[in-house]
């Protein structure tokens, strides 16, 4: 999964997410993934799924910097296997002082 980021929003202290102290997300059961990389433009993450149930992968994001963005579109795909792929719409993100 590739989940570009819209300019002005940047991924918050990831090592929160690592040791696991998500309290504003006790509502989500998310997935085990193989690997996560929180990056400055983008959340990346491989996850080793069969079956048909759903799963959610989280991050916590904030504002950065104010501004009226272009919000990219996110990419799922199966590695092995490329035309099992999935893309999100894409929008705006408007960021206020």
């Amino acid at each position: 999964m590739d989940d570009p980021l819209p300019a002005g929003i940047e991924i918050d202290n990831p090592n929160l997410i690592r040791s696991g102290d998500v309290a504003g997300l006790e509502w989500l059961e998310t997935a085990n993934t193989e690997h996560a990389e929180f990056r400055s433009d983008r959340f990346l993450a491989a996850v080793n799924h069969t079956g048909a149930e759903t799963f959610r992968l989280a991050y916590i994001a904030r504002a950065v910097s104010p501004g009226d963005f272009h919000h990219p579109a996110a990419l799922v795909e199966d590695m092995y296997r490329a035309e099992y792929r999935a893309v999100t719409g894409t929008g705006r993100t408007v960021v206020t002082e």
